[in-house]
């Protein structure tokens, strides 16, 4: 099969698929130190919160925090195993080992929407390239630059800039973090070309630039992110150091990828409003850093004659700040009492407000009426109607705590 010839014909495409193959094992150890993986598909932590594809997700949460262990276990063990395999040249065998470890690991990220990650996208763009597009060094490559180029794209914004947009503190004096956070969008939407200059001393500059970028970056993402752009990148090195094969490869794979890849980071524009507060359409486009979010979320009983009564707060367990405030979430877990509460009299009202950090007034995002009459189904493709556009105002709801990012 061609797909796998390129890979044999190619000892740094080996290699990188080796690297492929860690990067499995470096999730797996996300899992297990960073993100409660146990606790997320533990079946006592209801509600379950479920992808549009799979509402339905709540059945599948049955796993003992041993079994979810175990499978880390096999998952961190088994990217070893594959990245051995391409090391000693068993391509064939490697390469389905590797489209069945990807498969392995988002089937797990699809039993919970919080195990959302930018990071898993990134990783599935890049193996479903190494393993099914042909060129696949040019491929590969472009497909790298073209990451770090929207990630600089979605940094422009006044919170990047001014470095609020900030989940964490960089090691950085106050004085210097507005000129550190212009940096890293020029490194990202111009200095980043530097990688494909034939010149040694402009490549090694730029990628020293890259490296430096992540590593000062770990007091704010944490290691996977960082470790992971380590890997990624180390096919560039790769690809210096050994010589292509002899035959020629088509260009068009690598625009067309790119191409498409780039189509989707439009997505969210096709969608009404702000889409930083209501989220439509960031599902098929890079999530990174924009401003932090705070929000409320409650839900207001009505009884059958129509009666409101208090407003009962809504807090979901174990999100991550890039879902805290996701419409999808409130949703999601509504469905999840609703079925609890389905014997109950009377009726649930959802309400979610939302705005970015440092702002008084909040953006009213969901006004929902007897969400267990009328479940909230979220449309993946066009703008779901429940969804405000965040375009009006309103003061915090008294008595309804404030959900922040960590």
């Amino acid at each position: 099969m061609w797909r796998i010839r390129e890979i044999d014909d190619d000892r740094a495409l080996q290699l990188f698929g080796a690297l492929l193959a860690l990067a499995h094992g470096l999730t797996a150890l996300h899992w297990g130190l960073s993100q409660p993986l146990a606790e997320i598909l533990a079946p006592q932590n209801w509600p379950a919160i479920c992808w549009p594809f799979l509402e339905d997700c709540a059945s599948a949460h049955v796993f003992a925090a041993q079994q979810v262990q175990t499978g880390l276990w096999l998952l961190g063990l088994g990217s070893l195993a594959v990245a051995a395999l391409f090391v000693f040249r068993r391509t064939t065998l490697a390469w389905w080992a590797l489209a069945l470890l990807a498969v392995a690991k988002l089937a797990v990220v699809a039993l919970d929407y919080r195990l959302r990650l930018n990071q898993h996208m990134m990783t599935a763009w890049l193996v479903a390239a190494f393993l099914l597009i042909p060129n696949k060094r040019r491929v590969l490559t472009w497909l790298i630059l073209a990451i770090y180029f929207w990630a600089g794209i979605l940094k422009l914004t006044p919170q990047w800039l001014n470095g609020s947009g900030l989940y964490g503190r960089l090691p950085l004096p106050t004085a210097l973090l507005a000129p550190a956070c212009y940096y890293v969008v020029i490194l990202e939407l111009v200095l980043i070309f530097g990688l494909l200059a034939r010149q040694n001393w402009l490549f090694w500059l730029t990628m020293g630039q890259l490296l430096l970028f992540h590593a000062v970056s770990v007091p704010v993402v944490s290691f996977y992110y960082p470790a992971l752009m380590v890997l990624i990148l180390a096919l560039l090195p790769l690809c210096r150091a050994i010589p292509p094969p002899s035959a020629l490869l088509p260009r068009w794979p690598a625009w067309v990828t790119v191409g498409a890849f780039s189509a989707l980071q439009f997505v969210p524009l096709a969608f009404p409003g702000d889409v930083l507060l209501t989220g439509e359409g960031r599902l098929w486009a890079l999530h990174m850093f924009d401003a932090p979010l705070e929000c409320q979320a409650w839900l207001t009983p009505r009884d059958a004659t129509g009666h409101s009564g208090q407003a009962v707060p809504l807090r979901v367990a174990l999100l991550s700040n890039r879902v805290l405030c996701d419409p999808l979430v409130y949703a999601s877990a509504t469905r999840g009492i609703c079925a609890h509460n389905v014997d109950k009299p009377g009726k649930l009202d959802l309400h979610l407000q939302t705005r970015r950090a440092g702002e008084v007034a909040y953006h009213p995002i969901v006004d929902a009426a007897d969400v267990c009459g009328q479940p909230l189904t979220y449309d993946m493709l066009r703008h779901t109607t429940w969804i405000l556009d965040g375009e009006a105002h309103r003061p915090a709801q008294p008595g309804v705590p404030e959900l922040r990012g960590r």
